[in-house]
């Protein structure tokens, strides 16, 4: 006698199975995404660290030049601390030997991150954040919070930093910390602090603005950190205060949107330069400062170097829109379209090198440029 054979049931069956074996892929394919969503920032290190690491290997043995592929594009930061480059994309610090080669990567979890640095250790925030934290070539030295967002902060020579916070009764606050991350000193300000400068490790002077007959005026103060009084408030300076650095006898060099000054070390103004350009880029070194500008309807730049000893810089004309500017071992860099020229600060020109591709900024380390482009940095003998 025939088998019977129930086709309805047979058919079922099938369906379950192909029911079953879509879940089993479906659960296997979802258990996969989670397990490399959670290793994420691991694995995007390595292919980062991967990729970086083959760019560092096209390089040419007999000169020394390397180029360095960065990810995160336009918004890194770059800078040497204690001869080694520091690198801050948008998730990690990466630190490179002389050679090019990786020596570290540290994340972090700062948006908007902004890195100081000084001689020997690295400062990283996050604007308008509410952490930051401190590291040298070897380690993270510490991190700390803070109860107001930042505003900007500063990194002395020596280790200690500045951070200016909102503040809820006050314009804002500045917080002092020590080497190894001790609050040692804070103050509420009635007015808005736009930037910090140490003397040593015992005080600070801090520029603010204001306004008078409608224009931005920047007002110096000096203060102790075993103290709460000013020491002395300068006169007003007649300019948006960009920068200010503290020179060797305690004097000060203000650098301004429209104008440029010197203070003595009890506030008093010993000189003032109006700009005849827009400002463009500044450095400053040990008591030396240059000054970039750039004038757009003539598509002409001016380099002016400044010394206290005197009366008016040197003044240097270019035909051209220059880029940046970088002092290092007592001379003047200049990033020109295609041309890097080096200057005295008497404002003789005293070196000059062809640059083949486009660059926006430039570092230089011994006898090597650093040419930072939109996404990679690439080093060139300069000898």
């Amino acid at each position: 006698m025939a088998k019977t054979v129930d086709v309805v049931h047979l058919r079922e069956r099938r369906r379950r199975r192909k029911r079953l074996i879509r879940l089993l892929i479906v659960a296997a394919v979802t258990l996969m995404g989670a397990l490399i969503y959670a290793s994420r920032d691991k694995i995007f290190s390595s292919i980062q660290e991967i990729s970086i690491q083959h760019a560092t290997n096209l390089k040419d043995e007999s000169n020394g030049e390397f180029m360095l592929t960065v990810s995160g594009g336009v918004d890194y930061h770059a800078d040497f601390v204690s001869n080694e480059l520091f690198v801050l994309c948008d998730k990690y610090l990466y630190i490179y030997g002389t050679d090019g080669q990786l020596q570290d990567s540290r994340q972090h979890a700062y948006s908007n991150a902004v890195m100081k640095i000084s001689r020997n250790k690295a400062l990283t925030y996050s604007w308008n954040g509410t952490s930051f934290r401190v590291d040298d070539k070897k380690k993270m030295i510490y991190e700390a919070q803070t109860e107001q967002p930042i505003w900007f902060a500063v990194l002395s020579e020596e280790g200690y930093a500045a951070i200016v916070t909102e503040s809820e009764t006050y314009a804002c606050r500045l917080s002092i910390f020590d080497s190894v991350g001790k609050l040692i000193y804070t103050r509420d300000c009635v007015e808005r602090l736009i930037d910090v400068a140490f003397q040593g490790n015992s005080g600070c002077i801090f520029a603010t603005i204001g306004a008078e007959n409608g224009e931005p005026v920047t007002t110096l103060q000096s203060v102790r950190f075993d103290g709460s009084e000013v020491q002395w408030t300068s006169e007003t300076f007649a300019a948006l205060c960009l920068h200010i650095y503290t020179l060797e006898d305690n004097s000060v060099f203000v650098i301004g949107d429209t104008h440029a000054a010197y203070y003595n070390s009890t506030g008093g103004l010993i000189s003032i330069y109006e700009y005849n350009g827009l400002l463009t880029d500044f450095d400053f070194a040990g008591n030396e400062a240059a000054v970039l500008l750039r004038n757009e309807e003539r598509r002409q730049s001016v380099l002016l170097l400044f010394s206290p000893d005197m009366i008016t810089p040197v003044s240097i004309p270019f035909d051209s829109i220059c880029k940046t500017v970088k002092i290092q071992e007592n001379a003047v860099y200049l990033l020109d379209t295609g041309t890097i020229r080096g200057f005295s600060f008497s404002g003789t020109e005293i070196f000059t090198m062809e640059v083949k591709d486009v660059f926006d900024r430039i570092l230089k380390n011994g006898k090597y440029f650093y040419l930072l482009g939109y996404d990679r940095i690439q080093r060139v003998n300069a000898s």
